[in-house]
């Protein structure tokens, strides 16, 4: 199953020669003994390389994961004019649609309070405006009379326009995380760690979480008012899948905790309207519930809903029911454009899809969702106002960035990161811009890392030892659930579930196994040497219990 942040969780193919089967040895109640743990969390360690123990995962503290960090030369600078500001005055926080955008501009609204007589927020709207700072909406905004401007999530490249607001006499901060051009640095008001100084751990960040990284580590607010916004940081580190290092890991450790405890107002109701009690709020059920539910927000409409949400303050029950709603809307356009892409892409374009009647807020979504079922690097694309704006994935091996930097003299504006990317063209120019990416992603050179699996039934796997792996996480990029593999042996049932048959029940030995979509890969299963799957912790009428959750289906060869 490949958790999506914007589409339910799918059921993916893996070639047998990727499969890395490990089974328990002697070893493992060596290593059971040595952490006092039991034999399932041992074998997971085992299969990890055995030589990490518990201790590993057990991160320091925040405070002390802060102190070496460096999030580039502009940290510092920014922070001593921020200090100089005895009052910020009228502030206007400019911020991006996505779960990250929504959560920096909420944060930075909540961190500017503290001294400034107005705040307020724009967000531009995806499909008219698209992501990142417009010269045109600044021209708009500068003449309303801001005293200071707060950018989240882009502003990284717009080195002019930030200038331009400089040179007004504006106080101009920008708290980002994506990628500077080949060969540029970033303006002077630009805190991003992947500029000059920035360390590892830094450039791990989201936007969110450089934005509280450094309020944090230069005493912007008290610490104790900062730890009651790491919420917003732990909803930003698992939407844009930021790899959980050991900052990252505390960050979202620390912000479920809190949402646990002490949840936002906005978020406690769409919990409530989602059903997730405080004991099944994980990293998990952030990822396939909440997240796409804030997301929905700026793909369907705007942004500014989630931000409420998130806020908390007056009508936020209105808003969510505004984001179930939407939500909803999403997952039916979603299911038909997929339908639709994995068409075209059967045709003489396998990467590369154009769809005329596609609305652009989605494709981020589908395309994620057929890059993770097929392994296979996508582009999907629509019209927008003349132009044509389209989002690329790349599985782990490719390098969305590397891909679109030969052909920026075509295109009129793109960015992103290592495996997502979106970009503006002119029509005229789709012609030549589609055709390469279709060369370019049909000649990549993808290599994949394994996918290790331990050997281990269902029926093996305790609900005990498994809340006690479960302490290993919290799990992610960069710090994978551990995963299983039972072989097919024939005799297996495959059941439908779901009001579509979609979904599939696999009754093999004595459990069940959960295959989310697995309509789709009907044929696949009938033939495929076994499943890679992972137990999760599931909460019925107020009883824990253990699902187990397909996430591969172990084919010869993808087609």
């Amino acid at each position: 199953m490949q958790v999506l942040g914007s589409l339910l969780p799918v059921t993916a193919l893996c070639r047998s020669d990727r499969l890395r089967i490990v089974r328990p040895t002697s070893s493992t109640k060596t290593i059971a003994e040595r952490e006092g743990c039991s034999l399932l969390t041992a074998a997971v360690l085992e299969s990890r390389g055995g030589q990490e123990g518990l201790s590993a995962f057990s991160c320091p503290s925040i405070p002390s994961l802060l102190d070496g960090l460096d999030l580039g030369r502009g940290s510092m600078e920014a922070a001593l004019r921020w200090k100089k500001i005895p009052d910020l005055g009228r502030v206007l926080v400019y911020g991006d649609y996505d779960v990250d955008g929504v959560a920096s501009t909420t944060l930075a609204m909540e961190i500017c309070r503290s001294k400034a007589q107005q705040v307020r927020f724009f967000i531009p709207h995806r499909h008219e405006q698209g992501y990142g700072l417009h010269e045109s909406v600044m021209d708009q905004l500068l003449p309303m009379g801001w005293d200071t401007l707060v950018v989240v999530d882009c502003g990284s490249k717009d080195h002019e326009i930030l200038e331009k607001a400089a040179a007004a006499g504006i106080n101009v901060f920008v708290f980002d995380h994506h990628q500077p051009e080949e060969g540029k640095d970033f303006h002077g008001t630009v805190v991003n760690p992947h500029g000059t100084g920035g360390c590892s751990f830094g450039k791990a960040l989201c936007a969110t979480g450089v934005l509280w990284a450094w309020a944090w580590k230069f005493d912007i607010l008290p610490r104790r008012l900062m730890e009651g916004m790491t919420d917003l940081a732990a909803l930003a580190t698992l939407a844009d899948c930021m790899p959980l290092n050991p900052l990252n890991r505390e960050l979202v450790r620390e912000g479920i905790a809190l949402m646990k405890s002490r949840p936002r107002s906005g978020l406690a109701r769409l919990f409530s309207r989602l059903g997730l009690t405080s004991q099944a709020l994980s990293e998990e059920s952030l990822t396939m519930k909440v997240i796409p539910c804030l997301n929905a927000a700026g793909r369907m409409d705007l942004a500014d809903t989630a931000v409420g949400v998130l806020h908390g303050r007056s009508g936020a029950e209105q808003k969510v029911e505004t984001l179930l709603s939407l939500n909803k809307k999403r997952q039916v356009l979603s299911g038909r454009i997929s339908g639709e892409a994995e068409e075209l892409l059967s045709g003489s374009f396998s990467h590369v899809a154009l769809g005329e009647s596609w609305p652009v807020g989605v494709l981020s979504g589908v395309a994620s969702r057929l890059c993770s079922m097929k392994s296979l690097p996508v582009v999907l694309a629509a019209p927008v106002r003349g132009g044509i704006r389209g989002t690329l994935r790349v599985p782990e091996g490719g390098d969305a960035m590397k891909v679109l930097d030969p052909i920026s003299s075509l295109l009129d504006a793109w960015g992103g990161h290592q495996y997502a990317a979106g970009f503006s063209v002119a029509r005229d120019n789709w012609p030549d811009v589609s055709k390469y990416l279709e060369e370019t992603l049909s000649s990549m050179e993808l290599e994949e890392p394994p996918v290790t699996a331990l050997e281990i039934s269902p029926d093996e796997i305790a609900l005990d030892s498994w809340k006690e792996v479960s302490a290993l996480g919290p799990f992610g990029n960069g710090n994978p659930a551990p995963l299983f593999f039972v072989a097919r042996t024939g005799g297996e049932k495959m059941l439908p579930l779901g009001k579509d048959g979609r979904h599939l029940q696999i009754e093999t030995g004595g459990a069940r196994l959960l295959a989310f979509d697995g309509k789709s890969a009907m044929d696949a299963m009938t033939s495929s040497g076994g499943w890679v799957y992972r137990p999760r912790l599931d909460y019925w009428q107020g009883r824990e219990r253990l699902q187990y959750v397909v996430d591969y289906v172990v084919v010869d060869d993808i087609t």
